[in-house]
């Protein structure tokens, strides 16, 4: 069964590839999907200007969250500047969206009867545990066109703490500009 909070997390980014228009190539590769726009001309891409990034939590989403929102910035700017885009205040052939969704998935373990009829006893204990998982979702739109170039979405174990969940940020947004396509001149 699922949850609000999952049910919340999937819906947006479903909603998410769905507003990012038809896109005309697919690349699926593990847990990455990118999705390249028709008609999107990479080689005439040489800046970009950021949206505020955006983290879906549980009291909603939050844009410019303090903790993910910085470590995203980092990781996917590293990356465009490796794919040689260079950042500008205003005015870029690409804007980035991002997103970080973050969800907590409830594993049953065991479940502990007792007595000697224990098939029909009620459980007096049940183990379980919460699988963190988290997905990265980074959209570059084409400012002239107003629609997507580039979408990627990264399933990674993303936390809100300072623990080993920003740690996969970068790693997730390495895989993802793995796919980026290189300009065609």
């Amino acid at each position: 069964m699922m949850n609000a909070r999952t049910y919340i997390n999937r819906s947006f980014a479903v909603v998410l590839l769905i507003a990012a228009g038809p896109l005309a190539e697919r690349c699926l590769a593990g847990k990455v999907r990118v999705e390249i726009g028709a008609g999107a001309n990479f080689a005439s891409y040489k800046t970009y200007q950021w949206l505020p990034p955006k983290v879906l939590m549980s009291s909603g989403v939050v844009e410019n969250e303090p903790v993910i929102g910085p470590a995203m910035k980092d990781a996917i700017n590293r990356q465009l500047s490796e794919k040689g885009l260079r950042e500008v205040a205003e005015g870029g052939d690409l804007q980035v969206s991002a997103l970080a969704l973050r969800e907590a998935i409830p594993q049953l373990e065991a479940v502990v009867f007792g007595g000697p009829e224990m098939m029909y006893a009620e459980p007096i204990a049940t183990m379980g545990r919460y699988n963190h998982e988290g997905t990265l979702v980074v959209n570059l739109i084409d400012t002239r066109t107003k629609k997507s170039a580039w979408l990627g979405m990264a399933k990674e174990t993303i936390d809100r703490g300072q623990g080993t969940g920003l740690k996969k940020i970068p790693v997730a947004a390495a895989k993802l500009f793995k796919k980026y396509p290189s300009p065609k001149k």
